[in-house]
């Protein structure tokens, strides 16, 4: 899903980089910044967004901009939220053009697909859980974690598949036999992946997931 350059149109390049540069500035208006001068959350984000760079270095793929590797975005935003994930995503991606995956012309498309659409899909699920579902360990594990995990590779993979056809660099049959076909497995490794770790944070360092809140998920249930 990182994207080399030469692949798509100018225009669609400008129009990602004035989309995610709205999108950066406007998350970086409403977060709270000064959390950043608290070492603990500053050491928690960083740490967070360097295991991120290492995750999407492990990949396979033989085609240009078919590559498949796992995200951890929902992680990451349960953690710190999505707005502190997205400046996470940011450098990670610029990581990743550093060390040679991706071109610094696709970088906002990249941040798009890989950072700020997981990011933003795992944050709206998790208000309508907190909205619409019980309060329960349960739920918060299988629904913030697993489903949103899944469903948000999805979706990154959809548009991806979408821009691809659209802008003729590969046939719909093709991408249904050489792309899609590997999303069911794609799903599934996303989900555990993230339902895993987010368990595992929950029981041994519950301080570090900030959209988790013991009075509320655990206790009286």
């Amino acid at each position: 899903m990182d994207f080399p350059e030469g692949l798509f149109p100018g225009g669609l390049l400008l129009f990602a980089d004035v989309l995610f540069a709205l999108l950066f500035v406007y998350a970086l208006l409403t977060a709270p910044l000064g959390r950043l001068q608290d070492n603990s959350f500053s050491h928690l984000l960083f740490a967070s967004t360097v295991a991120v760079l290492i995750l999407w270095n492990i990949r396979a793929g033989v085609y240009p901009a078919i590559h498949f590797h796992l995200l951890g975005v929902t992680t990451l935003t349960l953690m710190v939220g999505w707005r502190f994930a997205l400046i996470g995503v940011f450098l990670a991606v610029i990581g990743t053009t550093l060390y040679g995956h991706g071109s610094w012309e696709t970088l906002a498309l990249n941040c798009l697909l890989m950072g700020a659409l997981p990011a933003l899909f795992t944050s709206r699920i998790l208000e309508f859980a907190q909205r619409r579902l019980p309060h329960n360990f349960f739920i918060y594990i299988y629904i913030n974690a697993f489903l949103a995990g899944g469903l948000s590779i999805t979706a990154s993979g959809l548009i991806t598949a979408a821009l691809l056809w659209a802008t003729g660099l590969h046939s719909f049959g093709w991408l249904g036999y050489q792309y899609l076909a590997f999303f069911p497995l794609i799903f599934f490794s996303e989900a555990v992946l993230n339902g895993m770790i987010t368990t595992m944070l929950v029981a041994l360092r519950p301080q570090w997931i900030l959209s988790f809140d013991d009075r509320l998920y655990i206790d009286g249930k």
